[in-house]
């Protein structure tokens, strides 16, 4: 658990950081604070991971050639995984003062590092083992991914081989995260820090009862029942929000209570789930080693 005396010194720093930015005026984007998290130990880097993605697709494609099908994946870059930002609740004064709302929700593919990409039917069907034979040549147990996976997971240690020729699971490190995060969300906390920041916008003429409302204000947050409608955005009206929601957040020890409570519930997920958790960890440190290899033999 973060102390008492630490969590003090950081709220005070939030508080210089915020009345520097307001003499500012927010015109340079602050650094954010410390956004890592007890579960990022059992998750790649982004350029680690990249690494991964990309030899994975590449033993995936050469398995699709054998099946007959030239497909492609996208090419791959190092993705910083942004979620944590989320989860923690900062936002960045520069933005706020720039563009307001726009671009807070970021593509899914920014939290996982795998870019969005398409596929056929039949290529559907050889990738994930849907089929035993394609066009009468063999399609491997699982598909063109799981054979790839298998070659990454080998040598993994302490893991079953059930494991080893398992397709690997790219949400399961998120999902044990959500169950941390919906634990987080019940915390009183949580709650106390998101009345003194509608506390703090109230001062400002701003009525919002939490940050999400801010955010997601009709006059320029697109909804289900009007996303057909095209607002306009970065607004006076928006930009003037934004700008106070961040120094709020910044004022009030936001993103520091929501930390210190996220930490916690990740923690306990670890000490309930640290077996499938090892076994996560020693899957990725296989899998790194073992995208070395295949990438470098292709450069050879």
């Amino acid at each position: 658990m973060i102390g008492y005396e630490w969590l003090m010194s950081v709220l005070r720093m939030a508080l210089v950081m915020a009345g520097v930015a307001a003499v500012a005026g927010c015109s340079a984007a602050a650094n954010p604070p410390d956004t890592t998290l007890p579960l990022d130990a059992y998750s790649l880097g982004a350029k680690d991971r990249a690494q991964v993605l990309r030899a994975r697709f590449m033993l995936a494609e050469e398995c699709m050639r054998r099946a007959g099908l030239d497909f492609r994946f996208p090419a791959v870059e190092p993705v910083t995984n942004l979620h944590n930002i989320d989860y923690i609740g900062w936002f960045d004064p520069g933005q706020a003062q720039k563009s307001g709302y726009v671009g807070e929700r970021r593509n899914v593919s920014e939290d996982t590092g795998i870019p969005i990409y398409s596929v056929g039917d039949d290529e559907f069907r050889v990738l994930m083992g849907n089929v035993r034979r394609y066009h009468g040549r063999t399609v491997p147990p699982g598909g063109c991914m799981a054979e790839a996976d298998a070659v990454l997971n080998r040598g993994a240690r302490g893991v079953a081989p059930a494991d080893i020729r398992k397709r690997f699971d790219d949400d399961e490190v998120p999902r044990f995260a959500d169950s941390a995060s919906d634990a987080a969300s019940r915390d009183p906390r949580i709650a106390a820090a998101e009345r003194a920041w509608s506390e703090c916008m109230e001062s400002r003429g701003f009525h919002y009862s939490d940050t999400g409302q801010a955010g997601g204000d009709p006059r320029w947050a697109t909804t289900a029942k009007d996303d057909q409608i095209v607002k306009p955005r970065g607004t006076q009206a928006e930009i003037d929000t934004a700008v106070a929601d961040a120094q709020c957040r910044a004022e009030t020890g936001y993103s520091d209570v929501r930390r210190t409570v996220y930490v916690e519930a990740q923690q306990r997920v670890i000490d309930r789930d640290r077996a499938r958790l090892g076994v996560i960890r020693s899957l990725n440190e296989a899998r790194l080693a073992n995208s070395a290899k295949v990438l470098g033999s292709q450069r050879r």
